[in-house]
């Protein structure tokens, strides 16, 4: 999906929920959608102001959680207080480890976790709307 394709999915969401889609928030969904990194809330009010320095840190982190609520983004705990995210709007579900020393953020996919998460939530009679894997432990260059 492109960018504007995706600004154009969160503007729809944002007016039907009856919010208002202003300059700024439309900024903030921009810059979080501009990048496939993992990035805090600050790194996005960074990006932002590189852009507009009025851009407030309230409207920011208001806007990421309208964004994380609706599911346009992901919140990771990185397992030392912080919090990371990343744009999922049109991207491939994935799992993450975060190494706990560093803070590196690595994506995997395992089809075999997958169908044994299916597996499991099938012998309990359970449906998965969503799931997310965080494995926390140290990457290969901290352990050497």
């Amino acid at each position: 999906m492109e960018r504007e394709e995706e600004l154009k999915v969160v503007e729809d969401y944002m007016r039907e929920k009856g919010l208002r889609w202003t300059s700024q928030r439309r900024l903030i969904a921009d810059a979080a959608f501009s990048t496939h990194d993992h990035f805090s809330a600050d790194d996005l009010l960074d990006m932002c102001r590189k852009l507009d320095d009025r851009v407030s840190r309230a409207t920011v982190y208001r806007t990421l959680g309208m964004l994380e609520d609706a599911g346009f983004v992901e919140g990771l705990d990185t397992g030392d207080g912080g919090r990371k995210f990343e744009h999922v709007l049109g991207h491939e579900h994935h799992d993450h480890m975060v190494c706990t020393n560093c803070g590196t953020i690595i994506e995997f996919v395992d089809e075999e976790l997958e169908a044994r998460q299916e597996a499991a939530a099938k012998k309990f009679g359970f449906q998965i709307k969503t799931h997310s894997l965080k494995l926390f432990g140290a990457c290969k260059d901290c352990r050497e």
